[in-house]
């Protein structure tokens, strides 16, 4: 999101060259840049002891390739605590400390991707209302199961590569 209007005063604001970061929001009244700003989210694929990866299909949306877990973070939580809380949340599994894979940007929603996978301690499902239908796949059955240049395709991919060297 990029400041018209200060958040906190409501004057409008102007462009200020700020350093490297060139031409920035700037309110003269409270005497400050606004920089511009945008959701972080987290998409974590849960796995288990038979190698077998977690994907969903969202109850909205698109239903014709499954998906992973996401969500956005919340204040004052760490990603690692948003990816656990996410799952927990949306498929009821408890899981390890999320491992991070990598970020990346959406440029289609606006949102940075904190990509993470995530070793789970149970194996029953118990969906939330955001989640249609969840199941375990096998790494190549998951890589199908997914649309292909998606996000969730790297982290299948990173996470059925990791696995591979445990």
């Amino acid at each position: 999101m990029r400041f018209a209007y200060c958040p906190c005063c409501g004057t409008k604001t102007v462009l200020r060259k700020m350093g490297d970061d060139g031409d920035v929001p700037y309110c003269e009244n409270c005497q400050k840049p606004l920089f511009d700003m945008f959701s972080t989210c987290v998409l974590t694929v849960a796995y288990n002891a038979a190698g077998e990866m977690a994907l969903i299909r969202q109850s909205y949306g698109q239903q014709e390739f499954f998906v992973g877990v996401a969500g956005y973070m919340k204040p004052g939580e760490t990603a690692e605590e948003a990816a656990a809380r996410e799952v927990r949340e949306e498929i009821g599994l408890t899981v390890e400390t999320p491992k991070f894979l990598f970020s990346t940007w959406h440029a289609a929603r606006g949102q940075l991707m904190l990509c993470f996978r995530a070793r789970a301690h149970s194996s029953g499902f118990r969906l939330s209302e955001e989640v249609s239908e969840a199941k375990w796949f096998s790494p190549d059955a998951a890589k199908k199961a997914v649309r292909s240049g998606s996000i969730i395709e790297r982290v299948v991919h990173s996470t059925a590569a990791l696995m591979k060297k445990t």
